[in-house]
């Protein structure tokens, strides 16, 4: 019997963790893919004292050129059979755009959509082979709207959603499931906590411990759900985005926005 894979970047902490623990928990074997470092070994270590599955790691840099090809080499020269890939990777921030080192743009085109982009391409031929395969992509909630002061992270995830729902329609045909899940707020680290709660009651309405939102996610995959916005409030909150004028929504997010600046 054939022996398949669900490799998951960014892996060793927050949500991609998170995601890593639900698959394994569900009888997945793990490909791990992060930076290297104690995280990395410690989330392995994890899923093969809790659960009887095969776990590999892999540890790299995805904003690396070759980055992409290096991983899907690495599975090809190990015989890893890959059915079920999650982008997970990617960085957010909050900072004005014109203060920002070019660096810090830079980091995120790579990794937030190249590195993402390119896994993918390299991948769905492999994903072919394998019976009921599927993509599971990072998007936002940011990805639905022009946010001032994450104006290169909230382009990266709509360029996310945009990618995953064009990928979708393509593969129909192919076997292939492509999915994205799109949250607000998700505690996975103090930092990340202590912005979200500078947006006071809100915080509390529309965000989601990265425990819960691996589950919902996956729930929401097994039915076959291809978008899938997580708590209801987020989902009010993109009606509601709808039906405003631009203006009155830039106005309203720039200064939502512009409380995170200090953190």
């Amino acid at each position: 019997m054939e022996q398949y894979y669900t490799l998951i970047t960014g892996s060793s902490s927050g949500i991609g963790k998170s995601l890593a623990l639900e698959c394994a928990k569900r009888g997945m074997n793990i490909i791990i893919v992060a930076l290297p470092g104690p995280d990395l070994e410690q989330t392995v270590s994890e899923i093969e004292s809790k659960f009887a599955v095969e776990v590999r790691h892999f540890a790299i840099d995805l904003t690396g050129i070759e980055a992409p090809k290096s991983v899907f080499e690495w599975c090809m020269n190990h015989n890893f059979k890959v059915n079920f890939l999650i982008n997970n990777a990617g960085i957010t921030g909050t900072i004005s755009f014109e203060k920002s080192e070019p660096l810090y743009s830079d980091l995120r085109i790579m990794l937030n959509i190249r590195a993402m982009t390119l896994l993918t391409r390299y991948f769905i031929p492999m994903l072919k082979q394998c019976p009921g395969s599927r993509i599971l992509n990072m998007g936002s909630m940011s990805g639905f709207f022009p946010v001032p002061y994450k104006t290169v992270y909230s382009a990266s995830k709509a360029f996310v959603q945009s990618f995953s729902r064009s990928l979708s329609k393509e593969l129909e045909s192919s076997g292939i499931g492509v999915f994205i899940v799109c949250p607000n707020g998700v505690e996975t680290n103090p930092l990340t906590t202590t912005r979200i709660k500078t947006h006071g009651r809100w915080s509390k309405l529309t965000t989601i411990d990265s425990d819960r939102l691996a589950k919902l996610t996956l729930d929401n995959i097994e039915k076959g759900k291809r978008i899938f916005i997580p708590l209801l409030m987020n989902r009010l909150l993109l009606f509601v985005g709808k039906m405003l004028p631009e203006k009155i929504k830039l106005s309203l997010l720039e200064k939502e926005f512009r409380e995170e600046l200090n953190y």
